[in-house]
């Protein structure tokens, strides 16, 4: 039986020190809320428009998101990092900036398309999702700051 458990805990040990599984199990709680907030946000009436209010209302999320994002991942995912942490977040602005704006475009052609505002939500977040973590573990966390 303790060999079953020392098992169990060194496979969590494992698995919770590679930073690919931290960014997918990070990036899920990450993706959870956002799609809370997206909802949230949505409910609130900013334009008459829909397509703006589609528009309006994805752009706030992703804003809030930017700023929960980073907390999560410099203290969970990418935590031994030892960078300045004002050189951290302004590499991590620059990454989101970028980011966003690959969102917001993909969003805008989903939406033109005519999907749903949730599904262009989830499929504008799945594209910045692999754009991120490369950016993330490359240039924002890299051991080299």
């Amino acid at each position: 039986m303790a060999s079953l458990k020392s098992r169990f805990h060194s496979l969590l040990e494992k698995y919770f020190k590679n930073k690919k599984i931290l960014y997918l199990i990070n990036g899920s709680l990450i993706f959870l809320i956002n799609l809370i907030l997206a909802y949230l946000i949505y409910k609130i009436p900013f334009s008459q428009n829909e397509r703006i209010q589609n528009n309006i209302a994805n752009l706030i999320t992703t804003e809030l998101m930017v700023f929960i994002s980073f907390i999560i991942h410099n203290n969970l995912t990418w935590k031994g990092n030892t960078g300045k942490f004002i050189h951290k977040i302004f590499k991590y602005h620059t990454i989101m900036a970028v980011s966003i704006l690959i969102r917001a475009v993909s969003f805008y052609l989903f939406d033109s398309i005519g999907f749903p505002f949730m599904v262009s939500t989830v499929l504008s977040i799945a594209i910045i999702v692999i754009f991120n973590f490369l950016g993330f573990d490359k240039f924002v966390f890299n051991k080299y700051e």
